[in-house]
């Protein structure tokens, strides 16, 4: 149950509120899960549990809006370590023949951890592949994510359309899709405001799911009040193959079928021409920003700048773990803010404009820009506190630009729905040895194909 708390001894609290408000020596008042009250000099004194920040740096719980948790179990895998997309997913898919849904738990649960420890209080997922018998993978999820207290937007991605680089057990007909689909809305959606659950309904991509399935998904997205969520734009031949299958580019394909709207986001969106750009911000869609993968697979660069501009709400990712190949969400920033840069000039963004896609712009893209993202009265008591200074920070004239100008650094306390979930710098409950070793005889299993 969320409780009473006080943050206090703040070298510094970063609201990402509009203004970008930053409030140096503050405290933070919570009360039953919300944020109370913001405020400096002496604290008040009424009972509530402190929470000493030891002049640490305070952030809004940091938001990821794209990931593939079950990816950490094929990190650095050598055949697909120097490969572009296409041929990288043609690798990858195959290690997932014998995939179950106590093996996405565990990885769910070690990607969980991971972002928790970087300051994320709220993430998504994009799990897509659902072999035979392979059980209730998005359940598992859910459950991971209630056993760690984290924040959780499940998006069921589909494949029903085998290729070249799909097998044919990698697929579900249309059928199975949507019973799931209105099976796991009706278990598993919460659209209360703060609630640590949500569904969102995500065809793969345009190269592996039917048009049927997009439409259907649109249509009971809209009927049930859940997102939208698909890969586009992510390397210059997934567009061409996508205009040699459906004769147009992704995004004029997309809003042909009903996907276009403030309840759908996009995976990658590096490659859009400004047509594009125009609208995608007129109809006030997100983009999943996922600059290391983007960078490890040699995919491009992401126009943000040009997004936000034309109206685009425009979030970090840390994409599958397979592809990045770690889930650090403060290193996400960190590496937005240099790609940026080496792509549009030293002032292409800012240490505050990085942090804030990692805050506000995730919690816009996911559809919770009253409840989660800034530090302000009345919303979500979702706060990471990092601390003020490490090896690496040491002399650091800006604390809040250092999380993103030096070497990124681990959480000290993770406080998600007014609950403290990690303490200094441990995740309370978690037997992290035992995790890690059951994780890597999994790993091992879908890698070498050794015994569990």
């Amino acid at each position: 149950m969320s409780g009473d708390l006080l943050i206090a001894n703040a070298g510094a609290i970063a609201t990402m509120d509009a203004a970008q408000r930053v409030v140096r020596g503050g405290w933070i008042r919570c009360r039953a899960g919300k944020i109370e009250k913001i405020g400096t000099g002496s604290p008040p004194a009424d009972g509530a549990r402190v929470i000493d920040a030891r002049g640490g740096v305070v952030l809004p719980g940091l938001v990821n809006t794209h990931h593939h948790m079950y990816q950490n179990l094929a990190r650095a895998y050598t055949p697909i370590a120097s490969l572009p997309l296409l041929p990288w997913l043609a690798g990858l898919t195959p290690l997932w023949r014998d995939f179950k849904a106590e093996d996405l738990h565990v990885a769910s649960v070690v990607a969980m951890a991971e972002l928790m420890l970087t300051g994320c209080t709220t993430t998504a997922d994009h799990h897509y592949v659902f072999p035979p018998d392979c059980g209730d993978l998005i359940g598992a999820q859910f459950a991971a994510a209630d056993e760690l207290g984290l924040r959780f937007h499940a998006s069921r991605g589909c494949m029903d359309t085998a290729s070249d680089l799909i097998p044919e057990w990698a697929v579900q007909s249309l059928d199975v899709i949507l019973a799931d689909m209105e099976r796991l809305a009706s278990r598993h959606h919460d659209p209360a405001p703060g609630s640590m659950r949500r569904l969102a309904l995500a065809p793969c991509a345009m190269t592996s799911a039917s048009t049927e399935l997009f439409v259907q998904s649109a249509k009971l997205a809209r009927a049930r009040g859940l997102h939208l969520h698909t890969h586009c734009a992510e390397t210059v031949a997934e567009n061409e193959l996508t205009v040699r299958q459906r004769g147009v580019r992704p995004v004029q394909w997309l809003e042909s079928q009903g996907w276009a709207g403030d309840d759908v986001w996009l995976a990658h969106g590096i490659h859009f021409d400004d047509a594009e750009v125009s609208h995608l911000g007129r109809h006030r869609m997100g983009i999943a920003h996922c600059p290391c993968s983007n960078m490890r697979l040699g995919s491009g660069i992401c126009r943000v700048g040009d997004l936000q501009r034309a109206g685009a709400r425009v979030g970090l990712g840390v994409d599958g773990s397979a592809s990045n190949d770690s889930g650090h969400m403060l290193n996400e920033a960190r590496q937005a803010l240099l790609l940026a840069r080496v792509a549009r000039g030293a002032g292409a963004m800012t240490p505050m404009q990085a942090l804030q896609l990692a805050t506000r712009g995730g919690a816009d893209v996911l559809g919770r820009p009253t409840e989660i993202g800034s530090i302000e009265m009345g919303k979500c008591a979702d706060l990471a506190i990092f601390p003020a200074s490490d090896l690496f920070s040491s002399g650091a004239e800006n604390l809040v630009d250092s999380l993103v100008l030096c070497f990124p650094r681990q959480v000290d306390t993770l406080i998600v729905d007014g609950v403290v979930r990690v303490s200094e710098g441990s995740i309370r409950g978690l037997d992290l040895p035992a995790l890690l070793s059951r994780h890597a005889k999994i790993a091992r299993r879908i890698t070498e194909g050794g015994a569990d």
